[in-house]
Parts: structure tokens; sequence; C-alpha cells
């Protein structure tokens, strides 16, 4: 008897820790489908920001010019950041670049003053550009704008449809994990129909039997959530750490909704698949 029961309780906590293994893998990918989906137009931006618009500068101008201009740049509220570079720093840093000293062998450094300027992404498009550009008309020591648009045409273009690709995989990603925890915790509770039969034979309520199934599912639920949310974070602080220049801590909010989502999603799914399936079986007859 006392072998009987030992197997029988091994039995129920391999059962489980299979449970919660299945549960912590599913919630880790949905982590994953659903902080691509919150983080998709900050990664976006990340990209359209390395966009550069060069704004060469006569040689004519004067330094009241360039603080002219300067000034407007700053009011401008499309633009993220305003970069001055000489004449002479171009010249060494192409001369650096090509490994040759090129305005002592013309003997005139042909370049010009340039002030490059970042948009923010959300502001990057053809038409925000060339509005832009528009925009600078009236300063007449302007030489040359340029930017590349073949860029931009296709930065824009690409993540429109990789952002519809995303919400497509995340819709996909949902079903899929509420299709395979209630399939999971379905074969767990079909492994205990027994029990419930032979609690019902006993007399036992329906609520009462409910009960302890629905508290156990639900808990592992809780538990598969936190190790998920603890194993998305852990390879976010690892792709920071690689990646400096993306901060995906940055947006509290985008966290929260994460943390908040994932833990009412394991929660949900288990107290739901439980109740319904113990209710099935509770609803079959049995044999005195």
């Amino acid at each position: 008897m006392d072998f009987k029961n030992s197997y029988q309780r091994k039995k129920v906590i391999n059962n489980q820790i299979s449970l919660f293994v299945i549960n912590t893998i599913v919630l880790f990918f949905l982590s994953i489908a659903l902080f691509t989906y919150l983080k998709s137009s900050s990664i976006e931006n990340y990209f359209k920001e390395n966009v550069t618009v060069n704004i060469y500068l006569k040689n004519s101008s004067a330094d009241s010019n360039v603080k002219q201009l300067n000034k407007f740049l700053n009011l401008n509220e499309t633009v993220k950041s305003i970069e001055l570079i000489s004449k002479e720093d171009a010249a060494e840093l192409f001369a650096n670049e090509i490994g040759e000293e090129f305005v002592g062998f013309l003997g005139y450094n042909p370049l010009l003053d340039l002030v490059s300027v970042r948009l923010y992404g959300d502001k990057i498009d053809i038409y925000n550009i060339e509005d832009f550009i528009e925009s600078l008309d009236n300063f007449e020591f302007i030489e040359e704008i340029e930017y590349d648009k073949p860029l931009v045409e296709s930065l824009v273009y690409n993540f429109e449809r990789i952002g519809i690709l995303i919400v497509l995989i995340s819709v996909l990603f949902f079903i899929t994990s509420f299709i395979l925890i209630n399939n999971s915790i379905k074969i767990s509770i079909y492994s205990k129909k027994d029990i419930i039969k032979t609690m019902q034979l006993v007399g036992a309520t329906k609520s009462f039997i409910r009960r302890p199934f629905i508290a156990s599912y639900v808990k592992i639920g809780f538990y598969s959530s936190i190790t998920s949310l603890i194993l998305i974070f852990t390879l976010l602080f690892q792709v920071s750490f690689e990646l400096d220049e993306i901060d995906f801590f940055s947006n509290t909010n985008d966290i929260m909704i994460l943390v908040s989502f994932i833990i009412l999603f394991g929660i949900f799914t288990s107290y739901i698949s439980s109740h319904f399936m113990t209710q099935k079986y509770l609803k079959l007859k049995i044999s005195r």
C-alpha cells in the first residue's frame, strides 16, 4: 500500500513538473513575441534615427549664419541632434579614411562646412524629410542638402511590413500558447480522473473537488509566469550588454505591460482550463 501511495505521489510530482516546464517554455516564447511587439516602434526608430540629413554651407557663410541655422534647428521639433563638422575636421576625417593627405596635394580644401542633422525616428519618412528640407530654403548660405533617399524609402517600406508581421506572429503565439497550456492541463487532469471519481463516490461536492485542482494549476501557472519573465529579462540584459545602443528597459510602461500580461495570462489560462476540464469529468456518470 505504501509503495502504491509513493508511486502515486511521484507520478503527481512528475506530472506537475512536466506541466510547469511546458508552461514556462510556452510563456517564455509568448513573452518574446509580446516584447517584440511592444518594442517594435522603438527598434524602428533606432534604425531610422541613424539616417542623417547633411547640410553643406557655402564658404562665404559667416559664424552668425551658422548660429542662426543652429538656433532654427534647435527650435525644430523634428530634430533630435545636431553636429557641426568644420571643413578642416572633414578634411582630416577624409584623409584618415583614404590614407592620403589630399589637401596638400590639391593645394586647397575642396570640402565645405557641414551640419549633420538626425531627425526623430517617428518623424522620418520621405514627406517629412522633404518638408524639413523645404523649411531651410530661406537660408541662402546653404550650398546643398542631401540624405540617403533610397535608404529612407527602404526603411519605411520594410518596417511597415515587419510591423504587420509582428502583429500576426504575436496573435498566433497568443492563440498557440492558450491551446498548448490548455492541452497540457487537459492531459494532466485526465491522468487524475480516477481521483475525481473516487471523491464523487464518497459524496464530495463539485466545488470541493474542483478547488484543489484549480488552486494547484493556478499556482503552477503563476510560477511558470515568474520563471518565464526571469528568463526573458536575463536574455534582454545579455542582449543589452552586447548592444549598448539599444536600451530595452528605458520605457517602464512596456515592462509593466509585459509583466502584468504574462502573469495574468498564466493564471487566467490555468484557471479557465482547470475549471472546465474538472467540470467535464464531474459531469460524467459514475457507478457506485
